[in-house]
């Protein structure tokens, strides 16, 4: 047997060369599998790879060096794999890594039997570790090709950070709008508080003052020389007025924030009830015809004063927002389900479509007008909410520059 580290430099043919008995030629596929897994550690049958055919010193070693460096490489894989695996549970597609790590490894196995086999000729056990290395190659491209959709689809380091930004910037916006809405039912108690305060608190001095000039009043009348503050006297006592009027609504709007608007039923005929309204209502210096169209013997099963507030309210916002017009039309029937429909009509500036869903919003005053309107913006709303407490319902239909219709519906005449 030549030595590993003489030279050859002479081809042969391993067999005949070196004495070897071939297999015999009719042996049936049993006995050779047979023979395969008795013999598999039995290397008498072949020479080391050295003693077959011509290795130079620096052939052999190039190929066993390179196979010993392809399995320590092969080796060193399946280890940082299994770290990583071991310390990730969560990581997806494991029984593929667990795949993989086998197939480098029995992979680096075939290349580390190569090397040895130059001195120990294992040619059984090395077909042995190629048949298994193929099966779990197989076996991984096909998990791979039934995995492949699911790994397409996952989403790349690029887009999951861009995803994090867009949920980072959603959930700074959210907390943004958060504190927005918190700020904003702060500011809406405070007001309510601030409402419910200023209204009582202005309440007793208002009424003190409104006696006060009834009181000058009626000096003036009896006095002929007080005969020249009777406008002044009469100015004032239309402010306190108004005055007045606010007070009131301040206190029903904390009354209905509140839930303690209070109804006092009774039946009585509509008709009068809108004849009482536009005398008080409609001022001296009005040029408009107010027409009045339904039965006069309608009657009404409501709260008389607080439909008395509303066809009020209705009325002098009509005057009030047709400045350039001479009509208002005021409409009622009954409806055939036993309910009312009333509705004011004026021929006025109108409301911009955007902003008709606001007009029943406390505070809400029509924006972008050419006339400045004076008012708090809290009447439609205290009148819509004295409907709803009726049972009933308010609406407005509106045309800019042709004018507003509001009207409101309760379900029941008596």
């Amino acid at each position: 047997m030549p030595n590993p580290n003489t030279p050859h430099n002479h081809t042969v043919a391993c067999g005949t060369a070196c004495h070897k008995p071939a297999a015999p030629p009719h042996e049936t596929l049993t006995t050779q599998v047979k023979e395969f897994f008795t013999g598999l550690f039995d290397t008498a049958n072949w020479p080391p790879r050295w003693h077959c055919g011509s290795w130079t010193d620096f052939h052999g070693w190039l190929y066993i060096v390179s196979d010993l460096m392809i399995w320590a490489a092969y080796f060193a894989i399946p280890i940082l794999l299994y770290r990583i695996v071991s310390k990730r549970k969560d990581l997806p597609f494991l029984k593929l890594f667990w795949l993989f790590i086998a197939f480098i490894l029995l992979c680096g196995s075939t290349h580390l039997l190569d090397a040895i086999i130059f001195w120990w000729p294992a040619y059984r056990l090395s077909a042995l570790i190629r048949f298994v290395t193929g099966i779990v190659s197989i076996s991984t491209v096909f998990i791979l090709h039934r995995t492949w959709p699911m790994i397409n689809n996952l989403r790349t380091l690029t887009q999951l950070e861009a995803e994090i930004e867009e949920r980072k910037k959603a959930e700074a916006e959210a907390r943004q709008h958060q504190i927005q809405k918190e700020s904003a039912q702060e500011l809406a108690l405070r007001k309510e508080e601030f409402m419910s305060v200023a209204s009582h608190e202005l309440k007793t001095p208002i009424t003190s003052v409104k006696a006060s000039l009834q009181l000058i009043e009626r000096m003036v009348a009896l006095e002929e020389k007080l005969q020249s503050v009777e406008p002044l006297v009469k100015r004032a006592s239309r402010q306190v007025d108004k005055l007045t009027g606010i007070v009131k609504d301040l206190l029903d709007v904390t009354r209905i924030q509140e839930g303690k608007l209070e109804l006092f039923r009774s039946e009585f005929v509509l008709a009068d009830l809108i004849a009482e309204n536009i005398e008080q209502c409609q001022p001296t210096e009005s040029k408009h015809e107010i027409t009045v169209s339904g039965d006069a013997q309608l009657t009404v099963f409501a709260d008389r004063n607080r439909l008395d507030q509303v066809l009020c309210n209705l009325l002098t916002n009509a005057i009030k927002y047709s400045p350039d017009a001479n009509r208002i039309d005021i409409r009622f029937e009954a409806l055939p389900d036993g309910g009312l429909r009333l509705a004011i009509a004026d021929y006025g500036i109108g409301i911009p479509e955007d902003q008709i869903q606001n007009v029943f919003d406390r505070f809400f005053r029509i924006e972008h007008t050419s006339q400045n309107f004076s008012g708090l913006g809290l009447g439609l709303f205290i009148s819509s909410e004295i409907i709803k407490r009726h049972g009933g319902q308010m609406g407005v239909e509106s045309e800019l520059g042709k004018g507003s219709t509001f009207w409101f519906i309760l379900p029941r005449l008596s």
